[in-house]
């Protein structure tokens, strides 16, 4: 395994325990996880690796029992968590172990920040700093079946093998170019983003993310906010994933027909087999009992087809996002996505013009602070200090 000693296999809650008590004086700890999330909506942990930088270990969660000694490794603030592409690593955390590792360092919104592209994989950065060729090996490998192979063992233990080196060849060139705080913003992002998808708070407002509720009345709307609630909360007692309950196109055509009984409901075409046989009557029940949503939430949605200023703006702010994107070798799609760009411009069309071109924007929360500061004047001018576009019919 290249300059690596071979991994330990932890299967013993006494050795993580003794592990755990080493890894509590080290300032940096590398994690990766593997499992399966096929048939499920949570995901079902097949191995979790750790590397110290000398040694790897896959902690086997289908055999420890006892895991308070690791949790508190991961929720220790003074340990820095380095992982890569983390976000579906942190719904495991926060599921299997009811929390999340912090504070994280994840090489791949690293390497974006210091011109290495918006995501770029572990191989290539591998490639690119150690000059080692990894094998994808046992991508699709089932983790969960048991024992497991050299193979997968080898597999595991590389994901974790290079990261502390990435790390510090990361960390310092972040550095020197003054963009730590971003990527420490960028990366707390990442943790809030995953505890908000499991706050029941926010089920309510994942509606309006639908790409086709803007075409729909306030009535509509109602019923499909209840039904995307309903949704979210089958998805998790069943543990099924969403498409297998109900498609986001089952949703709104739901809350387009409005069926009130079971001989309309037969004829809404193409609905999941799930709703006629399983679902029919709980589904009836909201859509006739749902609420209208208010005028001002039903007149304000995203999602209509753009005018022709609307899509000139979105070009000249695109513009822009590039000329920062190669001014500070940040990966454009980390500065700002389309679609974010596009959230920018729907919260700002009533803005009104001023006249030296500058104005204030209301930003979405998904543009954190080190990318308003970086975004703010060259956008400002184009959004704030140009007539505001008029709303495409619908």
């Amino acid at each position: 395994m290249n300059d690596f000693p071979a991994p330990e296999l932890v299967t013993d809650n006494d050795r993580l325990a003794q592990l755990c008590e080493r890894w509590q004086t080290l300032s940096s700890l590398a994690l990766d996880t593997e499992f399966i999330r096929v048939s499920t909506f949570y995901p079902r942990a097949g191995l979790i690796q750790v590397g110290d930088g000398d040694d790897c270990y896959l902690l086997d969660p289908l055999s420890i029992n006892v895991w308070q000694p690791f949790i508190d490794i991961l929720m220790a603030e003074d340990i820095v968590k380095i992982m890569h592409s983390c976000s579906e690593d942190l719904v495991v955390f926060k599921y299997f172990y009811d929390c999340l590792p912090g504070p994280i360092f994840d090489t791949q919104k690293a390497a974006a920040f210091l011109g290495h592209g918006y995501s770029i994989s572990y191989l290539n950065l591998v490639r690119l700093f150690a000059g080692v060729e990894l094998s994808k090996g046992e991508t699709r490998s089932d983790w969960l079946k048991r024992p497991l192979s050299a193979n997968q063992i080898k597999y595991a233990a590389l994901d974790v093998a290079y990261l502390p080196r990435l790390y510090q060849e990361l960390s310092a060139a972040l550095e020197r170019e003054g963009k730590s705080e971003y990527l420490r913003e960028e990366c707390e992002r990442m943790r809030q983003i995953t505890l908000a998808a499991e706050n029941p708070d926010t089920w309510p407002d994942l509606y309006l993310s639908m790409g086709a509720a803007w075409r729909l009345n306030a009535r509509q709307l109602g019923a499909l906010r209840d039904l995307s609630l309903w949704r979210e909360r089958v998805s998790r007692q069943r543990d099924k994933p969403r498409s297998w309950i109900a498609r986001d196109a089952d949703l709104i055509v739901l809350a387009q027909k409005l069926p009130a009984d079971r001989q309309e409901l037969s004829q809404v075409p193409d609905l999941n087999r799930n709703i006629y046989q399983q679902d029919a009557d709980a589904l009836l029940a909201i859509v006739q009992n749902s609420e209208p949503v208010s005028e001002a939430i039903a007149s304000n949605l995203e999602g209509a087809p753009m005018s022709q200023p609307q899509r000139a703006m979105l070009k000249r702010c695109q513009q822009a996002v590039r000329s920062v994107a190669e001014q500070t070798g940040i990966a454009e799609e980390l500065l700002a996505r389309k679609k974010q760009l596009i959230t920018l411009m729907h919260l700002n069309r009533h803005a009104t013009p001023v006249a030296d071109g500058d104005g204030v924007l209301q930003w979405p929360d998904e543009l954190s602070g080190w990318q308003r500061a970086l975004l703010a004047a060259p956008l400002s001018p184009i959004i704030a200090g140009n007539t505001p576009p008029q709303d495409a019919a619908p």
